[in-house]
């Protein structure tokens, strides 16, 4: 009886700390980013990458996980080249795994 007690015990244990393992290889951030700073590139059959965001990623760099649509991409260019133009802000929730912040959602903040 006194071993199943512990079998349980070991294994809430090991799911309480694969959990915490887990949670932190990828956490979520949140930054607002004045559009003016933010460099646009887009490499030869990769995706949009943003840099001098203030992300936690080396330069501060932020880019579309590889397996979104290209409308996708199309649309972080054009939000981010019309919050250039009106000199607004842009927000971004982005998650960081490894050095590698994938963007999750992009807005243009109002004026």
């Amino acid at each position: 009886m006194r071993s199943k007690s512990i079998r349980k015990g070991l294994v809430a244990l090991s799911c309480v700390l694969g959990l915490g393992v887990s949670a932190s290889a990828m956490a979520t951030a949140h930054i607002v980013v004045a559009a003016r700073a933010i460099l646009l590139q887009n490499y030869n059959g990769t995706t949009p990458t943003l840099w001098y965001t203030g992300s936690g990623c080396t330069s501060g760099n932020l880019t579309l996980d590889p397996t979104q649509s290209s409308d996708r991409e199309k649309l972080l260019w054009a939000t981010i080249l019309s919050a250039k133009a009106s000199g607004a802000n842009v927000n971004f929730d982005y998650d960081i795994n490894a050095n590698v912040c994938y963007i999750r959602n992009f807005a243009v903040e109002p004026n």
